[in-house]
């Protein structure tokens, strides 16, 4: 805890307009070049690449027993 004693209620009043009020929290800047931009919207298009080929992969694997019937005369040739 801190030491400092508030003696007044007026000294817990806001502060002022003028300054900053936590300068820790203002966003910082992007600093991506074109090359960062190029690497994410390649990372992304991979990602789903990848993601629709699993997709239809587990709909293809989970999907229903196909049974091929062959007609008697395919089985004699």
């Amino acid at each position: 805890m801190s030491e400092q004693i508030v003696e007044d209620l007026e000294d817990l009043e806001q502060p002022s307009a003028e300054g900053e009020l936590v300068h820790w929290m203002e966003p910082k800047p992007i600093r991506v070049g074109p090359a960062g931009v190029s690497a994410a919207a390649a990372g992304a298009f991979a990602l789903g690449v990848t993601a629709t080929v699993v997709a239809l992969a587990l709909l293809h694997w989970l999907g229903p027993q196909r049974i091929i019937l062959v007609s008697r005369r395919a089985e004699r040739l």
